[in-house]
């Protein structure tokens, strides 16, 4: 009899199906319960021989406590990641820690051997966890809700959308008529006060609850708690008041006094500030304004989230990330395109919902839509809106009419009530009467039921590996850490369980093909001569499908709807120097300016030690200094083969797109045969000149190309050149090395939040 103890070799499976404390479940439906692995043996997997020569390496990698790239990466860890007195290795541990949490008490033994393991590839780096875990992951992991380490959410409810964004997750809704029931034309007449003590009340400008008690007759009285829950409880009051239509001419009075004022350490956060409730507030009093402004359900619905979108941005920690969709056939589809132009609604981007029908473009509404797309993306110069292939996401509607009692948004932490229990069963009933229920989140890099879902992500960098079983290992690794942040408690934990998606993500693809293979990106996508290269992939693919089902089976969950994706990365390749999930380089050498008060002594340490600096004339009162740049890929030796973003084709894009789809999202067995699809998608903004691409031949490449990818973001590259201020200014190696060699000291560098924004194309999120 083998031990009941688990133990994990990083090739082999076989994994009996063992539940979550350590009990085999009978298969057999008759309820008995037999002791795990007894009268059986692991089977070793027949594994592919696609690898790489170690030999043939450009640079050969060992397995050590990989240094954060000098400059930019140490300034985005100090920026996102570390704490006081942090190292990378520190990370490491830390995270490692909280995710290993997550295992039950019986199974020590499995625990510290995945301890060591997620410790192993950390400080490697050949694991990157997202940001949300480096940041949050520690010991503490086991007594806290999901949404704090999930990216990717979606939400059909204002106040659903609105917690999630105040956990920091990216939301994506759906604005399909049938998808927004609430008219807001009927919420109660609101009003928001404060207690006259509260140190954030303002005489003249807030009204007390003393004025408000004297004032005011019978009225519903809502006092917020301070929490984030309590923050979407009086968002959830009004938005279910409005749904049941009966109280349009009663007073609502939502009252603050209890939160935490302004500047307030929040422990959870590590001790950034709080807000305060001035933020929400004024948010609320947005949200009456679009009280009998005569607008359609589904662009109420947006105001609303946007109003509420704002308030988290205020609220200083992150923005606030979301998409906004729409399906094609709806009646007000050409006023949903053109919504955003004038810089409206700006808090989300905007994406058209297709199908194969669109595509065919047989009728004159398709056709309309189709140019409408176009002529906004192209001449309004925002790449906005895009297109959702919703036809192609991969959707698994097993077990969906569990939530027709409405009882699929509820967690340990948020209980809503009974009227929102019945809002909600009628989202679900119009959602399962659709043919396609799935959206993406906001960077595109994952499919979500758009009723409410999310996905933990995170990425594996082959490049830091020594050699093609090691990268597998942390592949395997990956898999089973994302599949164990699914087990902890959540509001969509009905949703959780009935898929329970991941997404294990790559970065550093380009310098990976690279350094183990040889190939540039004009290589990677010539599929016959870079066959090697594309078989890894599928091996990894393989080796994570197989994980899934195993780590599933022992766990006694569901076996992931959905598993491989591929993420921004914005923030996590920026660790270290690479080049950001799928997408190209953006540029080459470049001068990264920070902004900082003219007056900070800072500003004269950098002058000293030789940095560039420049006093903005559009900045009052502001100096930038310049912090030379240089990408890991520009290291490697590529002798003028490296591409970067503006230089790649748009037909070369959409190309290398496919192939990712086909071998690392779908998949292909070691013959090449494609395995059933259990991917999510890639993220990826495709970078056009328009000099290069009129209008006409724009849209012909959307009519050719887009309809063959899941998902697509096409933006043109802006000419930045005449801005006073750019985040990244490029300039020729030569200029570069002369920045280098006038600095003569070394300084700790900064970050500022423009360069972590979604302009390389890559979302941070």
């Amino acid at each position: 009899m083998m031990s009941s103890q688990l133990t994990f070799y990083p090739h082999e499976s076989g994994l009996v199906d063992k539940g979550i404390n350590g009990e085999r479940k009978d298969e057999g439906g008759n309820g008995e319960v037999k002791p795990a692995f007894e009268g059986e043996a692991r089977q070793v997997m027949a594994r592919s021989q696609a690898g790489w020569d170690v030999a043939r390496m450009k640079k050969r990698m060992k397995l050590t406590e990989r240094r954060l790239a000098n400059g930019l990466g140490k300034a985005v860890a100090k920026r996102t990641i570390l704490r006081p007195g942090e190292t990378w290795v520190d990370v490491a541990e830390r995270v490692a820690r909280g995710n290993t949490s997550l295992i039950g008490k019986g199974r020590q033994q499995h625990r510290k051997e995945e301890y060591e393991l997620l410790k192993k590839h950390i400080t490697n780096a050949t694991l990157l966890m997202s940001g949300r875990h480096l940041q949050h992951g520690d010991e503490t992991q086991v007594k806290r809700n999901m949404e704090v380490f999930t990216n990717c959410s979606t939400a059909s409810a204002s106040f659903l959308l609105f917690y999630l964004l105040l956990n920091g997750s990216g939301v994506g809704r759906a604005y399909d008529d049938d998808m927004c029931v609430v008219d807001w034309d009927y919420m109660p007449i609101v009003r928001c006060v404060l207690d006259e003590k509260h140190p954030d009340f303002v005489w003249g400008e807030d009204e007390s609850v003393k004025e408000a008690r004297h004032k005011y007759g019978k009225v519903y009285w809502f006092e917020v708690p301070d929490t984030r829950e309590g923050w979407a409880q009086a968002t959830e009051k009004m938005e279910v008041m409005a749904y049941e239509k009966k109280y349009k001419d009663d007073v609502l009075v939502i009252d603050f006094s209890k939160v935490r004022h302004k500047g307030t350490k929040i422990h959870g956060m590590q001790d950034r500030p709080a807000s305060g409730p001035k933020p929400l507030m004024k948010a609320i009093a947005k949200v009456a304004t679009v009280k009998n402004a005569r607008l359609p359900k589904w662009k109420q619905a947006m105001y609303v989230d946007h109003y509420l979108a704002e308030c988290v941005l205020v609220g200083g920690a992150r923005r606030a990330a979301r998409i906004a969709t729409k399906f094609w056939t709806d009646p007000d589809i050409l006023d949903f395109i053109d919504i955003k132009r004038g810089g409206f609604l700006w808090s989300a981007n905007n994406s058209v919902a297709v199908d194969e029908k669109f595509w065919q473009q047989k009728t004159k509404h398709a056709r309309k839509v189709l140019t409408a797309i176009a002529h906004a993306s192209y001449h309004h110069d925002t790449g906005e809106p895009g297109f959702v292939n919703q036809h192609r996401l991969v959707q698994n509607d097993d077990k969906f009419a569990g939530y027709f009692n409405g009882k699929y948004a509820e967690s340990k932490k948020y209980q809503v009530g009974k009227i929102t229990r019945k809002m909600l069963a009628r989202l679900a009933k119009n959602a399962s009467s659709k043919v396609y229920m799935q959206i993406p989140n906001p960077c595109g890099e994952i499919t979500l039921n758009m009723l409410g879902a999310y996905c933990v992500i995170g990425d594996v960098v082959p490049f830091h590996a020594p050699d093609v079983d090691t990268a597998e290992e942390a592949f395997r690794v990956m898999t089973r850490a994302l599949i164990r942040v699914n087990t902890m408690d959540s509001l969509y934990r009905k949703e959780v369980e009935r898929t329970n998606r991941i997404g294990v993500s790559l970065t550093g693809i380009h310098e990976f093909g690279w350094n183990a293979f040889g190939y540039a990106f004009r290589d990677l996508i010539d599929e016959e001569k870079s066959r090697d290269f594309w078989m890894t992939l599928a091996r990894f693919k393989r080796a994570v499908v197989d994980e899934a089902e195993r780590y599933s089976r022992v766990l006694g969950a569901t076996v992931p709807h959905t598993n491989t994706t591929i993420k921004p990365a914005g923030t996590t390749s920026k660790l270290f120097g690479l080049s950001e999930g799928a997408h190209l380089p953006a540029m080459r050498e470049y001068i990264r300016w920070v902004q900082f008060r003219e007056d900070d002594p800072l500003v004269a340490s950098y002058q000293k030690q030789g940095y560039p600096t420049r006093q903005l004339k559009s900045y009052n009162g502001t100096t930038v200094v310049g912090f030379p740049t240089q990408p890991t890929i520009c290291r490697l030796g590529m002798n003028g083969k490296l591409v970067t973003a503006g230089e790649a084709t748009p037909e070369e894009q959409y190309r290398w797109l496919m192939l990712l789809e086909k071998y690392w999202i779908v998949g292909v067995d070691e013959d090449g045969n494609p395995l059933p699809d259990t991917g999510n998608q890639v993220s990826y903004t495709l970078k056009y000149k328009k000099d290069k691409v009129s209008f006409k031949k724009y849209k012909a490449l959307l009519k050719k190309y887009q309809s063959r990818v899941k998902c697509c973001s096409l933006m043109p590259q802006q000419d930045s050149t005449a801005y006073e201020y750019q985040p990244e200014e490029p300039v020729t190696a030569g200029q570069f090395m002369k920045a280098l060699n006038e600095i003569t000291g070394e300084l700790d560098e900064d970050i500022d939040l423009e360069a972590l924004k979604c302009e390389s194309g890559a979302c941070p999120i």
